[in-house]
């Protein structure tokens, strides 16, 4: 569901960064109505995907990687941490990302969120790869930017180390704590460890 109080034309940027990790039929439906268009969610889907597929091509994954990735997942091979990527991306997509920054294999488990009759804020992406992973909720840890990835792993019980994200204004207030860069977001998570 999406609900606006405002008409298109007063939508603050605010408003906008609430679709942020939303699953790709909520997020046609949000386009549906902000733009008051009288397309089908089908075409809407098409059109998005057609738009997406271009400017997919013109971005270089590897000038966005975070060298800090490499560290956290390497600690987390090291010391037989199970990592898993839930996103709410298209599963293809994801796998090109990882594939073209050269992490594809470091992940026990990857979940898109296409998936699921709801993806994130609803926690079931969560609950699956707690599940199939065979982890306990008290002992996982979610890293997420958007407010429905942290809506969805507080929902799931989940404890949160939140992305600074700087690019819009994002509710990051449910996260039990904010972290400004990857690096931080290790040395957290290594603390997270040895007080185990």
């Amino acid at each position: 569901m999406c609900l606006f109080s405002s008409s298109p034309n007063e939508l603050s940027q605010q408003d906008f960064s609430i679709l942020v990790g939303k699953s790709y039929t909520a997020l046609y439906r949000c386009i549906k109505q902000l733009s008051q268009t009288s397309l089908s969610l089908e075409t809407i889907d098409h059109q998005l995907d057609k738009f997406a597929a271009e400017k997919y091509q013109e971005v270089n994954y590897q000038e966005l990687f975070q060298k800090a990735i490499v560290q956290i997942l390497l600690y987390a091979r090291k010391n037989h941490i199970k990592v898993a990527l839930v996103s709410s991306f298209r599963y293809q997509h994801i796998i090109e990302v990882l594939t073209s920054c050269g992490i594809k294999e470091y992940f026990d488990l990857i979940v898109s969120g296409e998936d699921f009759a709801e993806s994130k804020p609803n926690p079931a992406i969560y609950q699956v790869i707690l599940e199939k992973l065979d982890i306990n909720v008290e002992n996982a840890v979610a890293i997420e930017n958007s407010f429905c990835g942290i809506a969805a792993a507080k929902s799931a019980g989940l404890k949160i180390i939140a992305y600074e994200e700087k690019r819009m204004p994002v509710d990051q207030s449910q996260a039990d704590m904010v972290a400004k860069d990857m690096i931080e977001i290790f040395s957290i998570l290594q603390t997270l460890k040895e007080s185990e």
